[in-house]
Formats: C-alpha cells, structure tokens, sequence
C-alpha cells in the first residue's frame, strides 16, 4: 500500500534528512497529498530496520513500484520518486545555511555534510556506483592507471559533443548544469533533479556553484558549475578559479577539461570544473625531467606518464599563474609539422590545454596537458584521439579524467568481455563464435591478441588504455617528440 511507503519514507528523512519532529505530521501530508492520497498509515513500521539503512534505494524502489500499480509509466514513476525524496529534503537555503556555518570551522566538514546529504536523498547513486567494475593497471614500465566499467554511464559521440557548442538552447533548464535545475520535474529528455542540492560559492569575482555528480566516477567526484550558461574557454581566469577552489578546499583537487571538441568534456556549453578527493593516475607520476627555468619560485617539470603531462609548482599563485597564462598563450599558436601538431586559426583552432589544481601545503600544482584536436584522412575522429584499433573498447573523447589516467569505459564491455573470455574458454571458431554472440565481430584482434600474449581480460584492457593515452599524446615518447617537447618548453621561457 504507497500510504506504507509514505510511512517509511517519513521516518526516514526524520532519521537520515534532518527532518524535524515537529514538520512530520505536515511533510506525510505534503507528500500523501501530491501521491493522490488522503489518509496516512497505520500499519507498524520496523524503525530499526530504517535507521541502520544507508541509502534510500529500497524505499524509492517500493515506491516506484507502488506508482507502476497504478498504471504510472516507470519512467514517470521514477521522477515522481525522485520529487518525494525532494520534499523530504531540507530546503536549498537551509542546506546554504548548514554548510556555510560548517565551513567557518572546517572546509572538510562542509563537503561530508553536502556529500552525505547527497547519498542519503538519492541524488548521489551510490548504489548503482558501488556496482561499477574497478581495477589498478599496472605496468612493467610507467605509470600505473584505473580503469572502470560504468554501468551507468551511456556512451556518447564526439560528433553529438560538437553540436552543443552551436545548438540552439530552447529547453528549460537550458543544460544540465544550469542552476535553474534545482528541483526540476524532469522529463524524458532530461533527468529528475527534484532532490538536487547545491551550495553557492563565489570565486575569482563570480558566482559558482558546488554539487556531487549522481554517478561518481572516483571519491567525492564533485562538479563546480558557472552561473551564467556560457561556453567553456582555457585561460588565466580559469587557472585562477582552480587555484581559488583548492585555497578554499585544499582537501579537494579541481580540474578543467580542455575548451575544444574531441579533447574536451561531453558538455563544452557550460563552464564547469570536475574535482574531489580522489588523487587521480597523473598526480602520482613522478617528474622524470625537470626543466630549468629563470624564476626561482617557479618549477617546471615533465612527468612520466602517456600523454604530454607538465607540471607547475610554486608557493607564488600570482608567478604561478604568469607561467601558466604564458605557456598556454604560446602553445594556443605553436605548430611543430614534424610532430603534426598545427594550431589552426581563430575559426578553428586546434591546441588547448587540460588543467588540474592541487595545493599541498603552502604549494600550488598545476597539472597542464597539451592537447589537439587535429583530424585528417587518416583519423577523421583526431589525430591524437583514440585511434580506430582501439575504438571497439573506447571511443568517445578523452577528458580530464580519463587525460589523467582514469578511463571510464561503456557499460557494454562488462557483457562483451564475458563473451570474449567465454570464446577464449571454449576455444570457439570465428564462424561458431559469432552464431553465439552477433556482435563480436569487432572483437576477433583482441581475442587473437589475448590467446597469443596469454592476456587476461584486465591486462588486455589496461594495455588499450595505455596505449590511448600514447594516441592522445601530441609529443610522443620517442626521439622526436621528446626533442619537439624541449624546443616548446625552451620556447616558454619560464
């Protein structure tokens, strides 16, 4: 009975949503109300069995399918469910009001307080993130990488990436990221955010906003959002907001992704930054050549990882940021024909740059990768992109996280590897393989290349991702790219 459900939901926003004794009469028939009800429960509850729940999940479950009885479409369903945990939340000004007074006395404790709100009213998917796949790549030589089966996360094209920067917004919210998604219905083309939460935050003269991501993809894995609905650019002002995050959060990392197509994040139309407490795979390279340079409260070196990595150091944020506006004012026009690296003009430019912020101490980091997002006839998808080999495990655009050593592959690989070992296993022919699972075609190299190396499914994976990160480098790890990298780095004259 969905009266029930109401029930159990009440108490367990009064155990895990700060909902106070004296609203609880009045929230059950806020919510028994807008559910089409008029009389509340008087079946016993098992309050033990709510107060030890971690997530909602089993609650919001019940409801949808108490909402599918009568004859409401899931997907409706769904959105309905995520209202309710809405209304049961505390109000976006009291959440303003908690976390500001939480983080007079400890940054840290400002973030736990709106994470934990987050997982506890089903915003954060905890749930569905704890099923994703997560395993360690380890090399021989290099560096170490993650890699991670989403089984969330849908898989999206460079080419419909592109379109946002040119579309027409004609939607309310206008994106995703826009804050007017602060307790919006939903609809089929854009998600429930009902139970959204996000905290006002002014940086580097503008306001910004902090929310988790529903689908973490690593610790704390949050998302700082720009008010205004403009487009993402790289340049000192968003260096400067980076480093302005983690003087206020030094707990936390945050990272751009780069401003382009094909080398930048899947939302471009709406500056926002991805951070959290996580230390992704590029910050734990170590500097494998460290380059000299004429301010002495300035560090530059080249870390020993797969894509073209530097890093930044100073306890000087304003030196820091010179170095940085300079080398990214340098590289925005720099060719190298020998490496294939052509900058291209105002209409179409090519280079860019990924940006991390840390501050350890009184030190600040700035991890910059090179990027371009050149195409020709040969790789009509990018140059330094994930080359045609490798598609049939990854083949959207590799952002920041993934530029930094976290890859985040498609929800498919879970079912397609179990295939690829099953054939493996079984010692299947090509013709017999495929009367069992259709679509494995485009897998046949990989389970050669499994048989011949006695790879497993893991090792096989890792090595793809290495080798992704080698494409998307625009100075590769040979001779040439090594002495291309040095004439840029002469050529900033830090």
């Amino acid at each position: 009975m969905i009266e029930n459900t109401v029930k159990k939901l009440i108490i367990y926003a009064k155990r895990h949503l700060f909902l106070q004794e004296s609203d609880l009469v009045y929230a059950e028939n806020m919510v028994l109300g807008y559910l089409g009800c008029l009389t509340p429960s008087n079946e016993p509850i098992d309050e033990d069995a709510i107060e030890a729940m971690d997530v909602p999940d089993a609650l919001v479950e019940e409801l949808i399918e108490e909402l599918k009885k009568q004859g409401i479409e899931a997907n409706e369903a769904e959105r309905k469910a995520v209202y309710v945990l809405g209304l049961l939340s505390p109000r976006p000004s009291t959440v303003q009001d908690v976390f500001t007074g939480l983080y007079q006395a400890d940054p840290k404790e400002a973030t736990e307080y709106l994470y934990a709100l987050s997982v506890a009213n089903y915003y954060v998917r905890k749930t569905q993130i704890d099923k994703n796949i997560l395993f360690n790549a380890k090399f021989e030589q290099g560096s170490d990488l993650e890699v991670s089966i989403n089984l969330s996360k849908p898989e999206k094209k460079n080419s419909d990436i592109a379109k946002l920067l040119v579309a027409k917004s004609t939607s309310y919210p206008l994106c995703l990221l826009c804050p007017e998604n602060l307790g919006f219905y939903g609809q089929d083309r854009h998600p429930a955010r009902g139970n959204l939460r996000y905290v006002e935050l002014p940086l580097e003269g503008r306001t910004w906003y902090l929310q988790f991501s529903p689908y973490g993809y690593f610790d704390r894995h949050c998302i700082l959002f720009q008010k205004e609905h403009e487009p993402m650019v790289i340049d000192r002002r968003i260096f400067a907001t980076l480093l302005a995050f983690v003087d206020a959060f030094p707990h936390y990392f945050m990272g751009s992704n780069a401003d382009l197509p094909i080398v930048g994040g899947s939302i471009l139309n709406h500056e926002h930054f991805q951070g959290g407490a996580h230390l992704l795979p590029v910050m734990r390279a170590p500097v494998k050549k460290v380059i000299p340079t004429k301010d002495a409260s300035i560090s530059l070196g080249v870390l020993d990882f797969y894509n073209t990595s530097l890093l930044l150091k100073s306890k000087d944020k304003q030196r820091l940021l010179d170095a940085a506006e300079k080398m990214l004012r340098l590289w925005r026009g720099y060719d190298d024909a020998e490496n294939q690296i052509l900058h291209g003009d105002e209409k179409n430019p090519h280079n860019t740059i990924t940006a991390l912020a840390r501050k350890v101490g009184e030190e600040y980091l700035l991890y910059l990768i090179l990027r371009n997002n050149r195409c020709d006839e040969t790789y009509p998808d990018g140059i330094f992109h994930v080359h045609p080999e490798r598609s049939h495990i990854k083949s959207e655009g590799i952002g920041l996280i993934e530029a930094s050593g976290l890859f985040i592959l498609p929800a498919r690989l879970k079912r397609q590897g179990k295939q690829v070992e099953d054939v493996i296993a079984r010692n299947l022919d090509h013709e017999t393989a495929l009367k069992e699972y259709p679509d494995i075609e485009p897998f046949f190299p990989m389970i050669e290349k499994m048989k011949k190396d006695d790879q497993s499914l893991e090792q096989y994976l890792g090595n793809v991702c290495q080798n992704i990160l080698n494409d998307v480098a625009v100075f590769k790890n040979d001779e040439r790219g090594r002495v291309g990298l040095m004439k840029f780095l002469e050529a900033c004259d830090l």
